[in-house]
């Protein structure tokens, strides 16, 4: 069973006051607010000034009385200071957020850092305030937040899962369920209901308009390097430029692309893993974009994988403007290719899904199936033969 003592640890003119804990054959100390003058201390090291004493005693029911609640006969000193220091509502959530989105960005989670500070940004704006309690955020603030974001289209949903997400990692990280310590008691999503993504508009374009856009002539180095990524978008299955931008050299095993998704890679138990074979129409783009450390250049080229989409996007929208065609994106291009796959080549959405590299909707039953990535191949060659025969 635990001890409290009001102690002194120096001996000086004049002296902090602390409340030493015992515990377990361990010692820690609690700072109080009070100074003793070395003349209200005996030779024993003890503190005889009776209104000091009186205070500390106080307190130290007070603790007594919030340790009463928990099963702490086997706490060390350092676990019920802990415990007793801690105050339920200011622990700082914008801290940890700041903390567990650090950790992913040196994952190189790039993406999900983008959209978890956006998130946080978002909240702290509706909210009026930089640094966000976890006591702030309750049911009711949580509704009303998502309510001014109903206009969004898709921010309704992915912010408020940021924020979920956030909070359920801080509750493991300051809770301790075994010892029934419990920092974060209270649970506000189980009373939200998170709004679902609208159904965006199908951003595709026929083979006719990719083909002019594929056979432009580049009068800027941007466009053409525009041309060359949309090539190999269109040419492998939809790959995403983040793809293409992190793919490292060792993902080239002979004719094929063996890599793992890198918006997916953590958070699937297949790791998001594909093989590709590179189309013969695009293998010279290896050589012309090679790189150093990764298999393409783009990363030496540009700092971050959203600069080097941009700079596609930019080039892209140069061609489209210049041969008078549809605004597109690195996006419409991917697609444009599950588009032509289903209405004109009928291959299956379940085909398509997993070409793609999405999560099967039957998780069960894939991982009873092992992938045969051949489909996929198979896929690029009838959705090339139709943009190559208009």
């Amino acid at each position: 069973m635990a001890t409290f003592t009001p102690v002194t640890r120096t001996n000086k003119e004049f002296n902090a006051v602390y409340i030493r804990i015992s515990a377990r054959s361990t010692t820690d100390y609690i700072r109080t607010s009070y100074l003793i003058h070395k003349s209200n201390i005996n030779k024993r090291n003890e503190i005889t000034d009776n209104i000091i004493l009186a205070n500390c005693y106080s307190q130290i029911k007070e603790y007594i009385g919030k340790l009463a609640e928990y099963n702490s006969e086997s706490w060390t000193a350092k676990e019920i200071k802990n415990l007793l220091l801690s105050d339920k509502q200011g622990i700082s959530f914008s801290k940890f957020a700041d903390k567990y989105i650090g950790k992913m960005y040196n994952e190189h989670r790039d993406k999900s850092v983008a959209n978890y500070r956006t998130a946080i940004r978002s909240l702290s704006l509706f909210l009026g305030k930089n640094d966000i309690m976890f006591s702030d955020i309750t049911s009711s603030t949580i509704r009303k937040w998502v309510d001014a974001l109903s206009h969004t289209k898709r921010a309704k949903n992915m912010y408020p899962i940021c924020i979920q997400k956030l909070f359920e990692e801080g509750c493991l990280e300051y809770n301790d369920y075994d010892k029934n310590i419990i920092k974060i008691p209270h649970q506000p999503f189980r009373a939200v209901k998170i709004p679902k993504v609208d159904v965006p508009e199908p951003r595709a374009v026929g083979p006719d308009v990719i083909k002019q856009i594929l056979s432009a002539t580049p009068i800027y180095t941007r466009e053409q390097l525009a041309i060359d990524v949309c090539l190999m978008i269109i040419s492998l299955a939809g790959i995403n430029t983040v793809d293409l931008y992190k793919m490292d050299t060792s993902c080239l095993k002979g004719d094929k692309l063996c890599y793992n998704r890198a918006k997916t890679k953590s958070t699937r138990p297949d790791k998001a893993y594909i093989e590709i074979a590179i189309p013969e129409h695009i293998r010279y783009l290896i050589d012309v974009y090679k790189g150093k450390d990764h298999l393409f250049n783009f990363a030496e080229q540009y700092h971050t994988p959203d600069y080097f989409s941009t700079a596609i996007n930019k080039g892209l929208l140069s061609v489209c403007t210049r041969y008078n065609l549809p605004k597109v994106t690195t996006y419409v291009f991917r697609h444009s290719w599950a588009t032509i796959a289903q209405n004109v080549c009928g291959f299956s959405t379940e085909q398509i899904a997993f070409a793609l590299n999405h999560t099967s909707a039957h998780k069960v039953t894939m991982g009873y199936i092992k992938k045969d990535f051949s489909v996929i191949d198979r896929m690029n060659e009838a959705v090339w033969q139709v943009i190559s025969d208009y």
